[in-house]
This record gives structure tokens, sequence and C-alpha cells, in this order.
């Protein structure tokens, strides 16, 4: 009993190491919200320059997210945090002590390859050392970090505006940068890789020290099995046996970020300046507090996601999503102007990043972390996160363009409509997931069973 015990310990202290990349992932894509207001009074820049320190973040992650996925099944999911964590420190210290623009965009595009690296190389690497079981919450435990890391960047921005410090709130990351470099050196490879190389002893030796002793020879046998079927190429991750994964890691992506929740974590303050809201300390500190709520409901889906399922959540938090983004709508159609507004408006958004969280907020990371096969499951993350990417660069240099053009109003109501197609697309095409062994996923594509039916015991035979 007590082996047992220090199994499930150790394995919540990898969860926990890891999750470190989804907390720079989020810390560093948030805190430029309130750093941007002081960073233009430094520089003087025009807005273009704006823009591209905003955006510099998303195309390196963008690149890194498109180019990684080959690293990662060649070197090691290991590896690739510990590249991730040194880019992180890097950039960082770059972005800190910036005396001019370039030395800024090229610390900012630098974080932006580190966070392309983690956002799925953390999931990926929780997902291959979690028991089935606890897999759904073990891999959450990444997206809450996430939002806890922009709802942290949110309050650091808040904290040092009076001083308009913004060095230092870029350098607070240099932190879990360099708990994530050291806690990553003390990891091993997961087992999964570990076959995909032939180090079958290694494996079976880690397993040993994650898994209860009955669970070993079954989980090994799975992921030899797995790595049996097929050898990793682009081919094959395009082939017609895992087209369907690989629609769906694409299609949850652009929807998790077509949703348009990115409007908030890097326009948070213009937007409720519109609602009413006058000086930048009460936009900032409204943005901190969509940044609580993002967090605490990744928790709760944390709570939920092995005992409800993906499908459901999915499904519950999209409709959420859609009709609380009408109500924002409404409100700036309607009530611009008034109290009236103010409250609804914000109202909206809270129940609004509720259901995009318990939604494609989170369970895109799960999703595809253990829809792929095991021999292409590098490759196919790292494309589903690159379109990922793009999505959100589309997004994030479209917003004010958009809310300029059509009001807000439409705008919201534009967001609606996709959360609308995402519940379509969520219901007749996501399979469950829930407790389903990763290898019984890859039997079902290679039998071609429908999409949705992925999750179902395997036929025999």
């Amino acid at each position: 009993m007590a082996k047992s015990t220090d199994n499930r310990y150790f394995i919540y202290r990898i969860a926990a190491i890891g999750a470190l990349g989804g907390f720079l992932f989020g810390y560093d894509t948030g805190v430029i919200s309130g750093a941007l207001l002081f960073i233009n009074e430094t520089f003087q820049l025009d807005l273009i320059t704006q823009e591209f320190i905003v955006s510099s973040v998303v195309l390196g992650a963008l690149l890194s997210a498109a180019l990684s996925g080959v690293l990662a099944d060649r070197y090691g999911r290991r590896s690739m945090l510990l590249i991730a964590a040194l880019l992180f420190i890097l950039g960082t210290l770059a972005a800190s002590l910036a005396n001019n623009v370039s030395t800024l965009l090229i610390g900012r595009f630098t974080i932006g390859l580190a966070i392309g690296i983690s956002s799925y190389t953390t999931p990926l690497f929780i997902s291959e050392m979690a028991p089935a079981k606890h897999r759904g919450a073990l891999v959450l435990l990444n997206a809450i970090t996430i939002t806890g890391g922009e709802a942290i960047a949110f309050l650091v921005d808040y904290s040092f505006a009076a001083e308009h410090a913004w060095r230092l709130m870029f350098a607070f990351g240099l932190l879990p940068a360099i708990g994530l470099l050291l806690g990553m050196l003390c990891l091993s490879e997961t087992p999964h890789w570990l076959v995909l190389k032939g180090q079958v002893a290694r494996a079976t030796e880690l397993l040993q020290r994650i898994r209860y002793k009955q669970e070993i020879t079954t989980e090994l046998k799975d992921i030899q099995h797995s790595f049996s079927l097929q050898q990793s190429n682009w081919r094959l991750l395009f082939s017609r046996t895992t087209r369907p994964v690989l629609i769906i890691g694409i299609v949850l992506g652009i929807f998790q970020q077509f949703l348009g929740i990115n409007t908030i974590m890097y326009y948070g303050p213009t937007i409720f300046q519109a609602t009413g809201l006058q000086t930048t300390q009460a936009q900032l500190l409204a943005t901190f507090g969509m940044g609580i709520v993002n967090t605490v409901m990744s928790a709760v889906c944390v709570l939920l996601i092995d005992r409800v399922g993906r499908r459901k959540l999915l499904l519950v938090g999209s409709a959420m999503a859609a009709l609380s983004l009408a109500v924002v709508g409404l409100a700036f159609k309607y009530t611009a102007g008034s109290n009236l507004a103010q409250w609804a408006a914000v109202l909206g958004l809270i129940c609004y990043i509720a259901g995009y969280c318990i939604s494609v907020g989170s369970l895109f990371w799960l999703l595809i972390a253990e829809i792929f096969p095991l021999s292409i499951r590098g490759l196919g993350m790292s494309l589903a996160t690159a379109v990922q990417w793009g999505a959100n660069f589309i997004v994030s240099m479209t917003f004010l363009s958009i809310i300029h053009q059509i009001g807000p109003s439409h705008t919201f109501w534009l967001y609606g409509g996709m959360a609308v197609l995402c519940f379509i697309y969520c219901y007749l095409w996501v399979p469950e997931t829930k407790g389903v062994p990763l290898e019984n996923i890859e039997r079902n594509l290679a039998a071609r069973r429908p999409s949705r039916e992925l999750g179902l015991p395997p036929c025999n035979g």
C-alpha cells in the first residue's frame, strides 16, 4: 500500500512540474495586456509597432508549434520542455532588459518559441505519464495553470501599474521558468517515448515507479502494440485512417480561438473601457477579475472532467458561451452607456468565460493529447497546436479592426455564432474519451470506426 501511495505522489509531482509550462504560457501571453500601456510611454510606439509587440509572441509560438512535433518524437518530450525552459529564461531576460524596440521584439519572439513548444509538449508529457483513470484531471492541471498564469499576469500588471514598471512585469516570469528548468532536470522521459525508441527496459523501470504492479505488463504490451502498427510520417498523419482525428484536432483548435477568448486576454482594458470604466487601473482590475473566473472554472472543469465526460462538457460549455455572447451583444446595442449595460456586459462576459473554460478552452488540450496514435502523436499535436496559434493570430490581429467596423454588439454576436457552430460540430463528430485507454482509441481508428465512436470498446477481431 505504501508503494501505491508513493506512485501516486510521484505522478502528482510529475504533473505539477510539467504544468509549469502551462503557467508560463498563460503568464507570458497575459502580461502584455498591461505592460503595453507603459512600454508605449518608454519608446513612443506607433500603432503598427504596438501590434507587432503583441503578435510577436503569437508568431513565435506558431513557428515552434509547427516545427517541434518532429523534434519531440526524435529527441523526447522531456528534452523539448528543457529547451522551452531555457528559451523562456533567455526571452524574459531580453524583454526585461531591452533598451530598444528591436531587443524587445526579439525577447518576445523568443518567449513565443518557448510557448509554442510547451503548449503541445506539456499536455503530451503529462498524458503519457498519467494512468488512464486520472489522465483527464492531470492533463487539465495544465489548463488550470494556463488560466492561472494569465490571472497572475493581470494581477502583476495591476500591482506595478502605479510605477509604470513594465520591466518588472516581464521579469516576474523568470521564477516559474527557472522552476521548470530545475524540475525537468529531475524527471525522466515518458514510457511511451522510451518504447518508441526501443528502450523497453527503461520504460519498464519507469512504469514500476508510476503504476500499480498489476497494470505494468498490460500497459507495456499496449504501448508496444501501438508502436508496432505503423511508423511516424506526415503521409500517415494525413491518411484516411487517421484523418478523422486530425480534423477533430484542427477544428477544435480553430474554435478555441474563434470563440474570441483572446479578445479579453489581449484587449481586456479596451473592452472594459467601452463598458464605461474610465481609469487604467479599473480596467486592469476588471481584466484581472475575468482572469480569476477563467482560473476558477478551469479548476471546476478538472473536478468534472473524469466524472461528467468530455462530450457533455463541450456541449454544455459551448451552448453557455453562445447564449452569454448574445447577452453581451444585446447589452452593447440596446443599453450602451448605462449602468445596466455595464452590469449586463460584465455578467455576460463572466458566464461566457465560464462556458468557454469547461468546453474548448480546456478540453482542446486534453483531446489532442488523447486522440492521436502514438506513432504520430507528436506530429498530430504539433500541427493542431500550430493551427490553433494561427487562429489566435487572426483573432488578435483583427479584433480592433472588426469592432471598429461593425461595432461591439455585432462583434460579440459574431463570436457567439462561432460558439453555435462549435456546439453542432462537437455533437456530430467529437467522441467521448473519458477513462478510455489511448490504445483503444488507436484500435478503433485502425478499424475505421466513425469519429464519434472512437471512445467505444474496440470491436473483436
